[in-house]
């Protein structure tokens, strides 16, 4: 089995430049690459070409035409319209890439009101998935009125109206596919109300150019702590995979080949191979098919199912373990479609970052990513699905080497910092050109309009900084709240909702226990329900170690609470949270009739136990989601 070996690094400084060449070694494999990056106190500018682009045309950013000026620092505003995985590949990522080069941003969630005041201190607000409404109206004409730019961005073909039947449409019923369509709809008015497009596949921008728009191309990236667990799992996993087959007296070890679906929309693109990996299977006794998350088996397959596979969905830092555990991955799509056609090559750079190669059906965007017999396989029809597989099963060393030299890619091409300097480029370049004067205070959009009339006796008792926020809350009802998104951490503690609490009367005490596995805890989400009732009264979290010791708490106005959707109590890092047990607290204050929370909890409880109402013992455990830092270098077993 191939040896990684950690990258040697030779960097060399000018007065501009700090250049980094890295040396790669996996297995047999040698590979080069080079970093670059401006010193810190450098903001880019694109000058080159730059009268020559249409007004709606695409902007290519590259080392050729990006100059660097001393110019202030800039700021950038994330508003996400999604939680989960495609928050955490689009906005998390994009905050590590800037961050990379020394650019501060912020993240809320879309409905978020904090995000009116932090538009005073941001240079630019990026919409990522967010579709209109007035809450947003107000936002964007509020950034026009301080003259910072707005970028819409997206990694779906989700804004284009005149695609009426994409794959995830075709098995809703009446009503939901109005709600698609009209989601579609809200989209569309979102991007025509920016300055400019984010897109991270050429199909997105040319959608975005058919719009109108100025584009910007920006591929996906992976996060340098997916590429750490990426390493370590490849090492680990195969090293247990030698050793059990060293034990069981074996030279040929079974290949496996994993598909790894993230959503419940993949059906058609996994069965588009199904006659091929049936072949497969008839034709390699030792094969075993992996197949992971929500994605339903074809009927062809039906045969097999004693040598396939079944894992379920996990948390991403669990991924890169479950695919260095096969052989081969595979990224079918039914590619011409036009909806997938705009998808990005995410399912390449995971596998990449565990050394695995991967056959892709030939998007552009997988075009784009994979070097076709270097760094991977494409295919795009049954024959050479086939072809390629029937090679990779047979040729145990070149799997090694298309993995290795992917792996290479990925941390040259696709790495936060590799990523960064593009993205900077372009946001500047955003900056600088939409720039606008501001308006003079006295006519811009405020904040929110409010008066203390407007606020209860238990507002009037939390910080008076959320006094807009709830002004906000009460102006765009259902629009606005704290919805929490993922942080830039690792889940640590899921337990998602199902049920529900008994509306939390005033002063009575609803409480769970809970263990957190890892260290560095640093975040609690509590599942709140609002029924969408015009809340005035106050929430106070409070979350104690089992002495009874305070770790943190916080006082939220109920007006500010998500319906069925994540409020977080942010914590200040715990080192030692490892395997701690904790209480979580939760207490209302000001309540009455038709002027209370509920809270989402489990059908059965977890390991923990059952949440506590009152004196009442709950039927499940109370909804949480937990984040932890982890110690350095570190990841989630």
């Amino acid at each position: 089995m191939p040896k990684f070996k950690p990258p040697q690094t030779k960097t060399i400084v000018d007065d501009r430049t700090v250049t980094q060449t890295v040396t790669q070694r996996w297995g047999g494999a040698r590979i080069h690459f080079a970093r670059r990056r401006e010193h810190r106190g450098f903001t880019p500018r694109c000058d080159a070409h730059r009268e020559a682009q249409p007004s709606g045309g695409e902007i290519p950013l590259t080392a050729r035409n990006t100059q660097y000026t001393t110019v202030g620092r800039m700021r950038v505003l994330f508003a996400s319209g999604i939680d989960g995985f495609c928050h955490r590949y689009g906005v998390l990522h994009w905050a590590e890439e800037l961050a990379a080069q020394d650019v501060a941003s912020t993240t809320r969630a879309h409905s978020d009101p904090r995000l009116a005041a932090d538009l005073a201190v941001h240079d630019v607000l990026v919409l990522y998935r967010v579709p209109d409404g007035a809450w947003v109206r107000h936002l964007l004409a509020r950034a026009r009125a301080l003259g910072r730019a707005t970028v819409f961005a997206a990694d779906d073909l989700i804004f284009d109206p005149a695609l009426t039947d994409p794959p995830p449409v075709r098995r809703m019923d009446a009503a939901e596919r109005r709600l698609w369509r009209d989601g579609v709809e809200r989209y569309h008015r979102t991007l025509l109300a920016c300055d400019a497009v984010l897109a991270t596949s050429e199909p997105l921008a040319a959608a975005g150019r058919a719009a109108g728009r100025r584009v910007y191309l920006h591929r996906c990236s992976l996060a340098e702590r997916e590429l750490a667990i990426g390493a370590a799992a490849a090492i680990t996993v195969r090293r247990a995979a030698r050793d059990r087959t060293h034990r069981a007296g074996s030279t040929q070890p079974a290949v496996r080949l994993g598909y790894f679906s993230g959503t419940a929309t993949h059906d058609e693109d996994f069965a588009s191979i199904a006659s091929v990996l049936r072949t497969l299977l008839a034709q390699h006794p030792t094969l075993t098919l992996v197949v992971a998350g929500p994605v339903r088996l074809d009927p062809a397959l039906a045969a097999f199912t004693a040598r396939i596979e079944r894992q379920p969905l996990v948390a991403w830092p669990e991924l890169p373990a479950r695919l260095a555990g096969v052989d081969v991955n595979l990224a079918p799509l039914v590619w011409r479609d036009p909806f997938v056609a705009a998808k990005g090559a995410v399912k390449y750079l995971e596998a990449a970052a565990v050394g695995v190669p991967t056959v892709a059906s030939p998007t552009e965007a997988f075009r784009h990513a994979i070097r076709d017999g270097e760094t991977g396989l494409l295919a795009a029809d049954t024959a050479s699905w086939e072809a390629a597989l029937t090679n990779l099963l047979e040729d145990a060393p070149r799997r090694l080497r298309l993995g290795a030299a992917a792996r290479a890619d990925v941390v040259g091409r696709f790495a936060a910092a590799a990523q960064g300097r593009e993205l900077h480029a372009i946001l500047a370049d955003v900056v600088e050109r939409m720039a606008r004067p501001s308006t003079p205070a006295d006519r811009a959009v405020p904040v929110a309009p409010r008066s203390a009339d407007t606020l209860t006796d238990a507002e009037h008792r939390v910080d008076a900084s959320v006094a807009d926020e709830v002004a906000l809350a009460r102006r765009f009802p259902g629009e606005v709240a704290r919805a929490a998104r993922e942080p830039n951490a690792f889940p640590d503690l899921t337990l998602p909702a199902a049920a529900t609490t008994a509306p939390l009367g005033d002063g009575v005490l609803l409480a769970q226990r809970f263990r957190a596995r890892l260290p560095g805890l640093t975040r609690v989400d509590v599942h709140t329900v609002t029924y969408g009732l015009p809340l005035d009264h106050v929430l106070e979290f409070c979350l104690r170690r089992t002495d009874g010791s305070l770790v943190g708490d916080t006082r939220v106005p109920a007006a500010l609470a998500p319906d069925r959707d994540w409020l977080a109590l942010e914590l200040a890092p715990e080192a030692d949270s490892a395997d701690r047990m904790y209480v979580l607290e939760l207490r209302a204050h000001g309540t009455g009739t038709r002027n209370a929370l509920s809270f989402g909890t489990t059908t059965v409880p977890h390991e923990d136990g059952e949440y506590h109402l009152g004196g009442t013992v709950g039927a499940g455990s109370l909804a949480l989601r937990t984040f932890a830092l982890g110690a350095a270098g570190a990841h989630p077993a």
